[in-house]
């Protein structure tokens, strides 16, 4: 019995060793505290360069006893400090600012204690830092140096720290002196100018000691950048639409013409428009229809490859009706060949008309006002004058369709037809042709043009089918089209179409399209029969004519002014369709007959309108104005108008508006202060 109370005895204490021993094993900590990390509260760019008020941050591996660590911290130079703690974290934060540009070392002494008194048996390995200098600039946008800058950069500066933003502004002087406002990223400022920057002009941006940082430090010394803005030897021409015009069609283009090649890697961004509108920007030419040198034509680079001097918007919908648009160019497209210079920005407005659906009873006539000569109408009164076409080269001839919803014409030897809203426009000239007055057939189902090779030669006429399974187009005249280079809209009189320079009517058909009357550019006219099938059928008419052609449809016969021989006096003369011609009367510049057969033309005496009455020959001269031209007479639908153009003796070329006048002579008024080759339309 006893020997088993002393064997329950030994197992008892060995149960209380292994308890022991694992209470030593599990809940009693023996590991020593040591340093994780130390670092700096405010660096400056890097873990080892501290600003001037900065704290010493110094991570344990658990929480220690504070006291036996404070009394082992030291920082050489001495600083005075004060010490906090954050869990296992020492802060040692200087009494004062540091000194700039020294460098520091931070030492803990081995022997520090942990809660439970372990002991470190390794203090902290000395731990360096240096202390800013005074601030710097690390970077300027534009560089030191720069050149051709654009005239509406931001100029930006970035220092190495944060910067008592308000000492900066102060230190800071732009030369030439010009209107900035400062904005602030972290450590970087930029300058926006109030307005562009001067073209071709030298800047310099400096900022003074008196710049602090936010800990009060000064810069050493004065920071400055200098930099050259971009020259302007860029021109603008001219802007589309220009300045301040008013019904601007809804469908028009937007386009700045410059006095050079332009980069198209410039244009991006370079228009600013208001209301805003979408589309496609591109770099063009002017078209051109001049006749293209064998030297050029032969050049390794094709002509679509060379720059372009037009900035072209295609708006991708139709603007906004009666709307007035704020277009901005900025000063940001650069020349192709001069340096990089760029043109100068500049600010423009135009306003745009009403959308056109139909153009029966309205007057059409063509007018630069918009920048480029091009198609307008407007009311019979004068009122509601809108733009129809927006091309990039003037329209050098037009037609209708006698239902007033299709539009035929040409611009740069290019003829485009489409509705008279603009929704439908497609090009019916081809590739390596130039074509001219486009002229209607009966129902609008064919046109007919006259076509020349680009290298000028002489393709005659053609008839161009409108509808589909109409069957290809035909030649109905061997030669006679209008000559190359109908864009220089300077040719034009306005108060007489010149044949030589491919301006005004050319050709009409007969009411039932089986004649077409053609008036080629040496003044002959020619009729042609379009019913022939096969073979050309010409006829030339034994007349020299001075104007184009018309057609009198209660006489059922053309009408032409000119003169039997170049010795005779000029008259109105009608053509039969067998081709011969009857001298009416008395007449110059051109004629036009109304639905009794009544003739306007233009008197001999005085170049003013007259009127010649049904079955007469009596010229009547209605218009008596000494100090103007009068020219192109045409009827209204009715006959009880004549409309027709006036301009200055002195500027004939220069057009003084539309007129129109009673057959009697009465109800003369103005229309128009511009316009060309006038049209009312049935």
């Amino acid at each position: 019995m006893r020997r088993r109370a002393v064997q329950v005895g030994s197992v008892v204490v060995a149960i209380v060793a292994l308890a022991v021993v694992l209470y030593n094993a599990t809940l009693v900590d023996r590991r020593p505290p040591s340093v994780t990390t130390v670092a700096l509260s405010a660096p400056a760019g890097d873990p080892r360069i501290g600003q001037t008020q900065t704290a010493i941050d110094v991570e344990f591996s658990e929480p220690v006893r504070t006291s036996t660590v404070e009394q082992r911290f030291r920082i050489d130079p001495f600083v005075a400090g004060t010490f906090t703690w954050d869990g296992a974290t020492m802060i040692y934060t200087p009494s004062g600012k540091l000194p700039a540009d020294t460098a520091f070392t931070v030492t803990l002494d081995a022997g520090f204690e942990d809660l439970s008194g372990n002991t470190a048996g390794a203090g902290l390995d000395p731990w360096q830092f240096r202390t800013v200098g005074p601030p710097v600039v690390t970077s300027a946008d534009p560089p030191d140096g720069a050149t051709d800058v654009a005239a509406t950069t931001q100029v930006r500066l970035t220092f190495d720290r944060l910067m008592d933003t308000a000492s900066v502004e102060r230190a800071m002087t732009l030369t030439p002196a010009t209107a900035y406002h400062a904005s602030w990223s972290g450590q970087t400022v930029t300058l926006t100018p109030d307005e562009p920057l001067a073209f071709g002009t030298d800047y310099s941006l400096t900022v003074g000691v008196d710049a602090r940082d936010t800990g009060g430090s000064p810069l050493r010394e004065p920071f400055a950048v200098a930099f050259r803005t971009v020259a302007a030897n860029l021109g603008v021409s001219t802007t589309l639409p220009v300045e301040n015009v008013s019904g601007v069609s809804v469908r028009t283009v937007i386009a700045v013409v410059f006095d050079g090649p332009i980069d198209p890697a410039s244009v991006t961004g370079a228009l600013r428009i208001t209301p805003a509108v979408g589309g496609d920007l591109q770099v063009v030419d002017l078209p051109d229809d001049h006749e293209v040198p064998a030297a050029q034509a032969s050049e390794s680079a094709p002509a679509s490859a060379r720059p372009g001097r037009v900035l072209l918007l295609t708006p991708s919908a139709p603007l906004a009706a009666h709307t007035t648009y704020t277009v901005e160019l900025t000063p940001v497209v650069r020349a192709a060949d001069s340096g990089g210079g760029v043109a100068a920005g500049r600010t423009w407005t135009f306003t745009t008309g009403g959308p056109t659906t139909s153009a029966q009873n309205q007057i059409a006539f063509l007018s630069d006002r918009s920048g480029i000569r091009n198609v307008w109408l407007m009311n019979p009164d004068g009122s509601n004058q809108r733009q129809l076409t927006s091309e990039l080269a003037p329209v050098t001839a037009f037609d209708v369709s006698a239902t007033g919803d299709q539009i035929a014409f040409a611009a740069g030897g290019v003829v485009k037809v489409g509705t008279i809203d603009g929704g439908t426009l497609r090009t019916i000239t081809n590739s390596g042709s130039f074509e001219y007055a486009p002229t209607f057939g009966p129902q609008a189902r064919v046109v007919y043009v006259g076509r020349r090779a680009t290298d000028g030669t002489d393709q005659g006429w053609w008839a161009v089918p409108l509808e589909a399974g109409a069957g290809g187009e035909r030649q109905v005249l061997a030669d006679g089209a209008p000559p190359l280079g109908s864009v220089d809209g300077s040719a034009a009189r306005p108060i007489s179409p010149d044949l030589a320079t491919g301006w005004g009517r050319r050709a009409v058909p007969s009411a039932d399209g089986r004649r077409l009357l053609v008036v080629g550019r040496d003044g002959t006219p020619t009729l042609v029969d379009l019913a022939t099938t096969g073979a050309l059928a010409p006829q030339p008419v034994d007349l020299l004519a001075s104007s184009g052609p018309a057609w009198d449809r209660s006489a059922g016969t053309f009408i032409v002014v000119g003169a039997a021989t170049p010795a005779d006096p000029s008259g109105v003369w009608r053509i039969s369709l067998d081709g011969r011609p009857v001298r009416v009367s008395d007449g110059e510049g051109a004629a036009s007959a109304s639905g009794d057969g009544g003739i306007a033309t233009i008197s001999g005496a005085g170049d003013h309108v007259a009127y010649v009455a049904p079955h007469a020959t009596q010229v009547h001269v209605l218009t008596t104005s000494p100090g103007l031209l009068d020219g192109t007479p045409s009827f209204a639908p009715d006959g009880s108008s004549i409309l027709f153009l006036r301009a200055q003796p002195g500027q004939p070329d220069r057009s003084a508006g539309i007129w129109l006048v009673a057959p009697d002579g009465t109800d003369l008024r103005q229309l128009s202060t511009d316009g060309s080759d006038p049209r009312w339309l049935p």
